[in-house]
This record gives C-alpha cells, structure tokens and sequence, in this order.
C-alpha cells in the first residue's frame, strides 16, 4: 500500500448516511477525526500520521432482492470478456460477504495477475478463516493449503432463502384461470347431471325442481339439450366467478404482504437508528 517498506497504511471504516454529519464533514476534517481515534485506541499517536486520503463510497453494500442472481448474472456475463479484469470484494464482486473472503478473492486475483487460472467467483462468502473443501459426500476434507497449484474448490454453503422468497412460498399466489376453469367445470358437471337424473326419474315434478333455471339460462329445458345448455350457462358463470374470486384473493394479499414489508422494513431502519 505504501512505497515505503518502513511505514504502514491503516484503513479506518466508518458507518454512514449520504448527506448526514460524517459524510459531509471535509477530507481533512475526517483525516483529523482518524488521527483523534487512533490516540484514542493506543494504536498511533498524531504526530506519527504523515498522510490521510479519503473516499467516500455511496453504495457500500450489495442489495439481495428478489432478482439478485438474474441481474448479477448479466453483470458477469459482460465483464467476462475482459480478460485482464479481476473483480473482488463487496464492490466488485456485488456479495455482502466477511473480510475474510474479500482479502482471499484478492490474494487469488494477485495470482492471477501473475499467470495463475482462479476463479474468484467460486471463493464463497461467510467462511471460515481455513478454507476447506468436499470432493463428495461421506469423503475425508481437503486441506486448503495443499491447494496452492489448483484452483480452490471452496464448499458452497446453501444460503437461507431471502425475504422475497419466503414470502411467495407462504402466500403463493392463486392462478386465476385455474380457479375459474375448476370451478366452472365443477358448476357445469353439477347442473348436467342434475339434469339427466331429473330426466331419468321422469314424470311432471321434474319441471318443478329446476323450472326457476329458465329464468336466468335462457333455453333452458329439463331434456338432454337442455342439459348442455346448462352446462354451458353454469360453466360461464362459474368461470366468471372463479376468475373474480381468485383476483380478489391476490389483490387483498398483495396489498397485505406490502404493509407487512413495508412495516418491517421501517422498524428495521429504526432499530438501525436506535442502534447508532
């Protein structure tokens, strides 16, 4: 980090908010503020300090939403065709993961550079300091160290599912035509056979069961033609009302589902405040 193979860089983190005291103080007021914490740890005294920079990263932490692997995808897909370009870290590799696996992915991109084949994207986050690997179930683990000449096979931990998806999976939403078509073939089967018994049983009081139908499905007879015309009312009302039914379900569960994340997301910014 330094040419000076007698001196050190130290890197000093601090936490934020666009726009708030930290970041719109000056570079050297913030040089001043290291320097001042610093003695304040034991770790250096200000007069020791000969030179400060600052950056300031809007964007620090990568978002997982519920299109993270498509849109990163894309991302990678692109940057694959510069072949002297070697990603690492939070930023260049958009993963939320531990210090660790962000200085690993940089040692292997130094390789690299020097005529090394790694691939970062197989460094996994939120693992343990000593790397190890699994060449199958029930087999011994693999030093990682012994890897040096081979490309690191770290084991890829199965993530939980995010937010987004745990939602989906317990209020999965209803297909609309699937309730209407089931429904509609339910309503029709039902007045169809209906009919035909009625026509099976004969006699003048067959009239009288259904006779209101003739009101609301016009053509509508107590006879095998009259059967299929049920039907087909019964169908079409049915799907109409499947349809409707199934939309409306989504729509009060879709607005459910935003005030819940809505709700949750605003008491998680404000235990965040809370906690700073």
């Amino acid at each position: 980090m330094v040419p000076d193979q007698d001196k050190t860089c130290l890197g000093l983190e601090y936490f934020c908010f666009e726009g708030d005291g930290l970041w719109t103080m000056s570079n050297q007021e913030l040089i001043e503020l290291g320097k001042k914490e610093l003695e304040i740890l034991g770790l250096v005294q200000p007069s020791e300090v000969e030179d400060g920079t600052v950056v300031r990263m809007p964007k620090a932490y990568p978002v997982y939403d519920s299109t993270y692997r498509e849109s990163l995808q894309v991302i990678r897909q692109f940057l694959d065709q510069f072949q002297n370009l070697q990603l690492i870290g939070r930023n260049g590799m958009h993963k939320y993961n531990n210090q660790d696996h962000s200085m690993l992915t940089a040692m292997l991109a130094v390789k690299n550079i020097l005529g090394a084949n790694y691939d970062l994207w197989q460094v996994n986050a939120d693992q343990e300091y000593h790397e190890e690997i699994r060449e199958g179930e029930g087999k011994e683990l693999v030093d990682y160290e012994h890897l040096a000449s081979t490309q690191p096979q770290v084991p890829e931990r199965r993530l939980p599912p995010s937010y987004d998806e745990v939602i989906i999976k317990a209020f999965a939403r209803m297909d609309k035509f699937a309730l209407a078509t089931a429904l509609g073939s339910v309503c029709g089967l039902a007045i169809f056979i209906a009919t035909l018994l009625l026509i099976m049983k004969g006699g003048k009081v067959t009239d009288l069961n259904l006779q209101l139908l003739r009101h609301y499905f016009i053509g509508y007879t107590v006879t095998v033609k009259g059967a299929f015309i049920g039907m087909g009312y019964s169908f079409f009302w049915g799907f109409v009302w499947g349809w409707l039914a199934a939309y409306l379900r989504n729509l009060f569960l879709g607005y459910f589902i935003h005030r819940a994340k809505s709700k949750a997301e605003s008491s998680s910014f404000r235990n965040l405040l809370d906690y700073i």
